[in-house]
């Protein structure tokens, strides 16, 4: 984390600063424009590039300009035609990590790999204490204005998005993206629109998005909204399913799943 605060100090924005922890298993997406240069910061000295439309010749005409110095653990690109797109693969220390660039109207203008923690491969007690304490921070950023361009690596939004059931209803009120962790934090008000408690399987909540499910990794929640009132429920969506990482907006149309009876 050095480097992300020596990149905030040397005055990028916090909005404009990505970090992805290191995964040879995932596919990290990057938005340049012709504007801005985009600088991507490794943990280790860059072994070897290997790219598809990038080059760091401009007199070959590629779509991106690249730059760097054999041995340096960062290299610097610029989208040079518009609506380019391209793609790396970085080996470092023995390890390939693909990178793909998109044309965007606000480039990301760092990006920073850094490697796993130690929290990332631990068990299921201190996966619980991870996901609780990004719960905690998540409710810290509720009290806020705003997270973005504040908090490194965090984004935030307010979709309102609501599922109605039957005799309740569950709206998305916020939606908090810890980058580093690949995780989601919703916020979700759960309405009960009859004099009776609903119960609700508290172990099983979901986010849907499009046809694909994500199961929570964690949650807080009661487990039963009360007659005529309503109930707050955090949960977390951590990486995608099947393993690696999602890379879920927050600007997704996201649907709640409550399992009830």
């Amino acid at each position: 984390m050095i480097m992300v605060q020596a990149l905030l100090m040397a005055g990028v924005r916090a909005a404009d600063l990505k970090v992805h922890p290191l995964d040879e298993r995932s596919v990290y997406t990057i938005h340049l424009n012709r504007d801005e240069p985009t600088t991507c910061v490794f943990p280790a000295p860059i072994k070897a590039i290997v790219g598809a439309n990038v080059s760091q010749k401009a007199d070959d005409q590629p779509g991106i300009l690249l730059a760097h110095e054999a041995g340096a653990e960062y290299f610097s690109l610029r989208l040079l035609k518009e609506d380019a797109k391209g793609a790396l693969n970085v080996i470092l220390r023995g390890k390939v990590y693909a990178l793909v660039f998109i044309p965007g109207q606000e480039a990301d203008r760092a990006v920073v790999f850094l490697d796993q923690k130690p929290e990332e491969t631990a068990g299921p007690a201190a996966k619980e204490e991870l996901f609780r304490g990004l719960v905690q921070k998540a409710r810290e950023l509720e009290r806020e204005d705003s997270a973005e361009g504040r908090v490194a690596s965090v984004t935030r939004s307010r979709p309102g998005n609501a599922t109605a059931y039957r005799n309740f209803t569950a709206t998305i009120e916020s939606v908090v993206r810890f980058e580093a962790e690949d995780a989601l934090v919703f916020r979700v008000r759960l309405e009960n629109t009859q004099a009776t408690a609903v119960p609700y399987d508290r172990d099983n909540l979901a986010i849907q998005l499009d046809r694909e499910f994500f199961p929570a990794a964690y949650a807080e929640a009661s487990g039963a909204i009360p007659g005529g009132g309503s109930g707050i429920v955090h949960l977390v969506i951590a990486g995608a399913p099947g393993g690696g990482r999602a890379n879920l907006s927050v600007r997704g149309k996201y649907r709640v799943i409550v399992p009830h009876s």
